[in-house]
């Protein structure tokens, strides 16, 4: 009998972290604040804070109440250009995977594309849209939509 190559597997638990694993982690943990807090001090400066300062300004934050609202402004923002993201560049990659014409035609452009750091283009994109949130989710959106689209693509192509 021929095993089904599309059959799902069963989810193997995550294996659970052994205590000498625990311990270095901790230890990789305090090592790096240790270090964060001493070119704090040796540098004294207001743009790098001690963790004891990020930390008692998170608690203070927490507490006020603005942090739920900035995380949920983060999330609208994150999940709106991944939605948009996906919605364009999924069937734009089952075309191009699946037309060979297409993908002859396009491929110049995502070579030259893809490679480029999306982040680059933010001073250029804060300069046309502004700095309110169109202009973070097409920040967002153009470091996704290359990765979604040749993934989707070289896939696409495969099962052709």
């Amino acid at each position: 009998m021929a095993e089904n190559r599309f059959a799902v597997r069963e989810a193997s638990k995550a294996p659970a972290l052994r205590p000498q694993t625990r311990v270095d982690l901790l230890l990789a943990v305090l090592g790096l604040a240790a270090v964060w807090w001493i070119a704090a001090r040796l540098m004294n400066l207001p743009i790098l804070p001690t963790p004891a300062r990020v930390g008692q300004a998170f608690i203070e934050e927490l507490f006020r109440g603005d942090l739920l609202g900035h995380f949920l402004a983060s999330l609208w923002r994150v999940l709106a250009s991944t939605a948009l993201a996906v919605g364009l560049a999924a069937p734009a990659g089952l075309a191009l995977g699946q037309s060979p014409r297409l993908n002859r035609f396009f491929s110049p452009v995502i070579y030259l594309l893809y490679p480029a750091p999306k982040v680059a283009l933010a001073p250029i994109v804060l300069l046309l849209f502004g700095i309110g949130d169109s202009a973070k989710i097409l920040i967002i959106f153009l470091v996704l939509f290359f990765q979604i689209l040749v993934l989707v693509r070289d896939q696409a192509a495969a099962i052709r």
